[in-house]
């Protein structure tokens, strides 16, 4: 009976979880983020499908065409809803071009960056001592000196180039990552479970990827959506300044440095609308690991 009454209870909490679970994922907020999140990411993956027209394709682009107002027609008829700027090229898409290089650059910098601070924050985390003061006093090394700056010195020692801002970007914060998962690694550390993976003559290594990761990697997942919509802002930051990616790649930044010289002139949308583009990828994704994060919450139930 008491089996029963068990098993009842147990159905009872995990529709409830459920519930609570599709309440968060229903709302507002998230639905809305999510739905900009995946329009902007549809749009970076079919950039050569949805593009109107190659904005780097020379034999498509004309000088004449340049600074043409939104919804002017160029001169091989095609519209250019959003304008054009100096050198002629469409501005929507040149954003769609750039969208998808700025999200390349941001979402495999932050891939580097996290696998790098995993395995260091684990390290520190699970063996504690001298190893984990060593490795720490890295961290607020790193985490001492602004992520600007720091991506700066880096690409002017390594060069422009797209991997190479990626280096740059992994660099500036993968001790972000290491700081969490040591956080997350210490709790786990003095559970049962570890004591018990230990009691059983398991391996460190052992215990460390099968036992202590999947625990500690729940923080990661909102990090990493965070850290992605910062990587998008470094990296438009460096390739406004022209440190970023070459002019050849397109990218938010990039877009809205070449406009910069015309706002004064009357041309705003050159800027306007790259800028916009930036901030509403920033924003999606900002609020999107927000949610994430609620969702993921198992104390915050709302």
């Amino acid at each position: 009976m008491s089996e029963i009454k068990l098993i009842s209870e147990n159905k009872i909490n995990i529709g409830t979880n459920s519930k609570i679970l599709l309440r968060k994922f229903t709302r507002p907020s998230t639905l809305i983020s999510l739905g900009l999140l995946f329009l902007i990411i549809f749009c970076a993956l079919f950039a050569s499908i949805l593009a109107p027209t190659n904005p780097y394709d020379l034999k498509v682009v004309s000088i004449l065409d340049s600074r043409l107002s939104p919804g002017d027609k160029m001169l091989n008829g095609t519209v250019a809803w959003l304008g054009t700027d100096g050198a002629g090229r469409d501005v929507l898409s040149a954003i769609i071009f750039g969208l998808r290089t700025s999200l390349v650059v941001a979402i495999s910098s932050a891939v580097i960056a996290l696998i790098v601070g995993l395995f260091v924050g684990l390290i520190a985390g699970f063996y504690g001592g001298k190893i984990d003061a060593f490795l720490m006093r890295i961290v607020d090394i790193q985490l001492s000196f602004p992520a600007i700056l720091v991506a700066l010195v880096l690409l002017a020692l390594l060069g422009k180039g797209i991997d190479k801002v990626i280096i740059a970007l992994a660099i500036v914060q993968w001790a972000i990552y290491a700081r969490t998962v040591r956080a997350a690694a210490i709790v786990e550390r003095n559970k049962e479970y570890i004591q018990a993976a230990s009691c059983l003559g398991l391996s460190n290594s052992l215990i460390i990827w099968k036992h202590l990761l999947p625990n500690s990697i729940s923080p990661l997942i909102v990090l990493a959506t965070l850290q992605t919509a910062h990587s998008i802002s470094i990296e438009a930051t460096l390739s406004f300044l022209g440190v970023g990616v070459p002019i050849t790649e397109p990218s938010l930044g990039s877009l809205i440095s070449n406009g910069f010289d015309f706002i004064l002139s009357g041309a705003y949308w050159i800027t306007f609308f790259p800028g916009l583009m930036l901030l509403a990828t920033v924003a999606a994704i900002n609020i999107f690991g927000d949610q994430l994060r609620i969702i993921l919450n198992p104390r915050v139930n709302r």
